[in-house]
């Protein structure tokens, strides 16, 4: 309403000689002329039908990476709520494996000492008898050494003629 007041002021003056109006007519002038270039010439609606196009492709491939992102990130928050699990079961079996190779380390000492044990118990009986085999060796030395000092100040020089002939005749008897 107040365009067609303001149209028909300009018009009530002379009509030719109204700047303002001359100035409307070539503002719809150069509207109608750019449109007609954009539309037809360059074909504006077509660029930006390209473009509202393309923006929606991106933004749908954008959806689809966002959800893709949002899985991989509830499997990532899975595995991390598992994580705890995971490694209270690792610590469990660890301090199993651990119990076990401790008890396997004791058994194996526990034998392990047996052995020593019976080898030392056998080594000590075999030096038992070697002690024993010299002190009899040594206790007969010194027996015969001994008997030999008391019969050799004992035996007078007749008793051994003595002694000798007794001999002599004991052969002659066992030649007969």
């Amino acid at each position: 309403m107040i365009a067609l007041i303001y149209f028909l002021s300009l018009l009530e003056g002379s009509f030719l000689m109204n700047q303002g109006l001359w100035q409307v007519i070539n503002f719809i002038v150069f509207v109608a002329i750019m449109i007609y270039i954009l539309r037809n010439k360059i074909g504006i609606g077509k660029v930006f039908d390209d473009r509202a196009v393309a923006i929606r492709k991106e933004l749908d491939k954008a959806k689809i990476e966002k959800e893709e992102a949002e899985r991989k990130l509830a499997e990532v928050e899975a595995r991390m709520s598992k994580l705890d699990e995971e490694v209270a079961q690792m610590r469990a079996e660890a301090d199993l494996e651990a119990e076990r190779e401790a008890t396997r380390i004791r058994e194996a000492a526990t034998l392990e000492a047996e052995k020593i044990k019976l080898m030392t118990a056998r080594e000590i009986e075999g030096a038992m008898k070697e002690a024993r085999a010299e002190l009899r060796a040594f206790v007969a030395d010194n027996s015969v050494a001994m008997a030999e000092a008391i019969i050799r100040r004992e035996l007078k020089p007749e008793d051994n003629s003595k002694i000798l002939n007794k001999y002599v005749e004991e052969l002659r008897g066992v030649a007969k």
